[in-house]
């Protein structure tokens, strides 16, 4: 959505218009609810949370119209609603089940590899089974950041912002995830070319 027009939507939300939250609400849904799952991997558990984190937006709806960066306010929120949540959980000693993060990290519009072009499909398909498991497998801190940079799209300064991190422990975890999934895509891949793309997918978004 245009600066603009997202601007004249949270005005509209902070001037208490039903119609205008319930837009938001759709804009935002889809994001809010994938961001908690990085921390929570539970989908009922992330229904819940999120349907909290956009009660706490509407009741501090007023103050919509002064925040510079909604994106990042709206994660901010998601965090700290995930993170009591998990406090609760613990305290109830309730345990969270463990799903497979869907991870698409391969560009399906790029050109196929030289000489493999009718293995392509195939091969992506094989790699993003297996870059989802090394994914999985990170620690949580390094996974959290590697997924709000490649899924979400989110720079350094931002992700910082939003878990609460400097700027270089960010990027550390990043290179540490991309390290780790690329030596253990090496380990089933080692053809060169493969490794290659593989690095540049990964690089940039810093």
């Amino acid at each position: 959505m245009e600066k603009k027009k997202l601007n004249d939507l949270l005005i509209s939300v902070s001037e208490n218009d039903d119609y205008a939250f319930r837009v938001f609400y759709d804009l935002y849904y889809q994001s809010i609810f994938r961001f908690t799952y990085y921390f929570l991997r539970n989908k009922e558990a992330c229904g819940e949370v999120v349907s909290n984190v956009f009660v706490a937006i509407w009741k501090s709806r007023v103050s919509l119209r002064r925040i510079s960066n909604i994106d990042a306010y709206l994660y901010i929120v998601a965090r700290n609603e995930s993170n009591r949540y998990l406090r609760e959980c613990r305290a109830r000693r309730r345990c969270l089940s463990l799903e497979e993060i869907p991870v698409s990290v391969l560009d399906r519009n790029s050109p196929p590899l030289d000489g493999e072009a009718s293995d392509s499909h195939l091969i992506e398909s094989e790699l993003e089974e297996l870059i989802g498991r090394l994914v999985n497998n990170l620690p949580e801190r390094c996974r959290t950041v590697f997924l709000l940079n490649r899924q979400e799209c989110l720079s350094s300064r931002e992700i910082a912002e939003i878990l609460s991190l400097s700027e270089s422990t960010v990027r550390v975890q990043l290179k540490l995830a991309v390290d780790r999934i690329v030596a253990g895509v090496r380990k089933y891949y080692p053809d060169l070319k493969l490794i290659s793309l593989l690095l540049l997918l990964f690089s940039g978004r810093l």
